[in-house]
């Protein structure tokens, strides 16, 4: 490969030692994901009230960009829900430290997991709600990491989807690995975020061109099973639907607005 590969030697930096974090917010919405993707990185939040002080003992803390200004404190880390990821990921790294080699692990699957990590450090990991916005989001946190080199390893436990996340990692110039994903699932099957932080730390087979997508039967019929569940079992769309799903070319929801249309027309 002409890149680097992730080691000991691959980054210049020191990573901060990072046991726990506070949150002192009064935003409800912004703690509850703070706790989660602390949690997802091995970091034990630890909550404040608002109007208490931070002890002296905790490293960093977590609160809104208003909340943080408003204490003049060096530890504070302003964030939103929004921005909460690439916070926590720059309080990891430490200020004005270039990263040379970042590496993203992908779990394929309807709701990706996905995480980043750097000389053997996991930065972040979170789950998302689609297909389409694993790539979104590693093109945010690159724009915001700035890391001189990047490698993007996607499980290959989906076969369609994983292709789909290629194809698309391809078309903006990232670097893409397929991962064996057989030997990284273990613990349970529903924490993808923690499946792709495994695929993030072993070395897969780099795909150089476009892939073809060409979803399984099984893999329809899953599809179409989920469209019984999302519709609460009003309806099942048709295969060649479920199809136009498994490739990219229309969402679940805009399938199954389709179908009923379609019902209702006859």
């Amino acid at each position: 490969a002409d890149y680097p590969q992730q080691g000991l030697n691959t980054v210049s930096f020191t990573t901060l030692i990072v046991e726990c974090a506070g949150i002192r917010t009064r935003d409800y919405q912004l703690a509850y994901r703070l706790i989660d993707a602390l949690r997802s990185c091995g970091i034990r939040p630890i909550q404040f009230a608002p109007e208490d002080p931070v002890p002296a003992s905790m490293p960093i803390w977590f609160g809104t960009p208003s909340e943080v200004e408003s204490q003049h404190d060096s530890r504070g880390v302003a964030c939103t829900v929004d921005n909460l990821e690439t916070a926590i990921s720059s309080a990891i790294l430490g200020p004005t430290v270039p990263v040379k080699h970042l590496v993203f692990g992908v779990d394929s699957g309807p709701r990706p997991g996905l995480a980043w990590m750097s000389c053997g450090k996991l930065l972040g990991a979170i789950q998302l709600e689609s297909v389409d916005e694993a790539s979104d989001q590693i093109g945010s946190i690159v724009d915001n990491i700035s890391p001189k080199t990047y490698v993007v390893r996607v499980g290959d436990g989906s076969r369609t989807i994983a292709r789909r996340l290629a194809n698309v990692c391809l078309a903006r110039g990232h670097i893409v690995e397929f991962v064996d994903e057989r030997r990284t699932s273990r613990g349970s099957r529903h924490n993808h975020s923690a499946s792709a932080a495994r695929i993030a730390r072993k070395i897969g087979t780099r795909v150089i061109q476009r892939l073809v997508v060409d979803p399984t039967d099984g893999e329809l019929r899953e599809i179409q099973r989920r469209s019984r569940t999302i519709s609460e079992g009003r309806l099942t769309i048709p295969r060649s639907l479920a199809k136009a799903v498994a490739v990219g070319r229309m969402s679940m929801h805009e399938a199954i607005k389709t179908h009923s249309n379609r019902v209702r027309a006859n």
